[in-house]
């Protein structure tokens, strides 16, 4: 029997049901709902509060405890993705077994995974629980899925796109401890990252050759900007010597708007020290006056030593007659794809630059 990790709701007690009730997701109506499946009829006008209270004093079984936690279950939102480059050779076969002793790891821990070749391409798909123990404990498991792919990069060689978080990272981890397991020759990966420079004018130089390095795209304005500045040291609380304004440190600062990297509020937050460790902006097709505006998103998870690269296509903005309009859709796949591989061979020229 497969044994799962993480909280498991084996019995909702009053007060968790009514915690969970009380959530802003649950409208008055829906409770109204589950009385009135009791065969409970209430006024309009008796308050969420009382109907709450009401009904958690009720016998609850496992059907009330599926409804009220799919009216709280989060909707998983489009999560950013990353790269990794290998740069010696591996064959698919090996990429394919080392995805196949992940994949027994992972179903050992209640997670499903489905591994599909497509030609040279490899794709795992995962599906898992996120865990949240800040949540309500009808909130707290978040299915989630995920994907890991071994790409050909054109040259013989692969590249790994995958899902950027934790969980996603660790399982890209342990399929190279997998390969390389079955190696004399250890295989090598290459990631964007700014650890070995630390200047705030070069991490700045990094973001501005990206936003402006998509291939046969303009870029068309910054729309969002966040500054990052590390903390040199502690400040001691018992230090009588320093006044208010010296004892305050502000070390995010966000900046939304039009052109925002154009502004002088932000030459002033780099004065100071400050730095771009995210960045969303809108780019057009060279190719054609009419294309739709992409807005993508770029950023380091991990600000102070600008780490765990991570981008995304947020939406398409639909032109009409050459203009932006305020209507927007999904990327299509083989758009996302192709913007993904823009994304991924500017931030690439853009860290080669730094390191020239």
């Amino acid at each position: 029997m497969k044994k799962r990790f993480g909280p498991s709701l084996y019995f909702a007690t009053d007060k968790v049901i009514f915690d969970a009730m009380n959530h802003s997701k649950v409208t008055v109506d829906q409770v109204r709902e589950l009385l009135f499946e009791r065969n409970i009829i209430v006024s309009s006008k008796t308050s969420k509060d009382e109907l709450t209270q009401y009904f958690s004093r009720l016998t609850a079984d496992y059907f009330d405890h599926k409804r009220i936690g799919d009216k709280l279950g989060k909707i998983s939102k489009r999560e950013r993705v990353t790269y990794t480059e290998i740069t010696n050779g591996i064959s698919k076969d090996e990429i394919i077994n080392g995805l196949k002793a992940v994949k027994e790891k992972l179903e050992e821990q209640g997670s499903s995974v489905d591994i599909d070749v497509k030609g040279n391409n490899i794709i795992a798909t995962i599906a898992y629980d996120h865990i949240d123990y800040t949540e309500v404990e009808f909130r707290q498991v978040q299915p989630r899925d995920a994907v890991i792919e071994f790409l050909p990069d054109g040259s013989g060689g692969y590249i790994i796109r995958n899902t950027q978080n934790k969980f996603v990272d660790i399982a890209v981890d342990q399929t190279f401890a997998a390969i390389n397991s079955e190696r004399e020759e250890k295989i090598g990966s290459h990631r964007i990252t700014l650890t070995g420079h630390t200047d705030p004018e070069r991490r700045i130089k990094f973001f501005n050759s990206l936003i402006n390095g998509i291939e046969d795209h303009q870029l068309i304005t910054v729309t969002e900007a966040y500054c990052y500045k590390p903390q040199a040291g502690a400040i001691s609380e018992d230090d009588e010597e320093k006044d208010l304004e010296e004892q305050s440190f502000v070390e995010r600062i966000s900046l939304k708007g039009k052109g925002v990297t154009k502004s002088f509020v932000i030459s002033d937050l780099y004065d100071k020290g400050y730095y771009i460790v995210k960045v969303v902006w809108h780019a057009k097709p060279t190719s054609s006056m009419d294309a739709d505006h992409y807005e993508l998103e770029a950023q380091f998870s991990e600000p102070r030593d600008c780490t765990d690269f991570s981008y995304q296509v947020r939406c398409v903005v639909v032109c009409e007659e050459g203009k932006p309009t305020n209507k927007k859709r999904t990327p299509k796949s083989d758009e996302q794809d192709a913007i993904f591989r823009l994304i991924e061979a500017a931030a690439k020229k853009a860290l080669t630059a730094l390191e020239a």
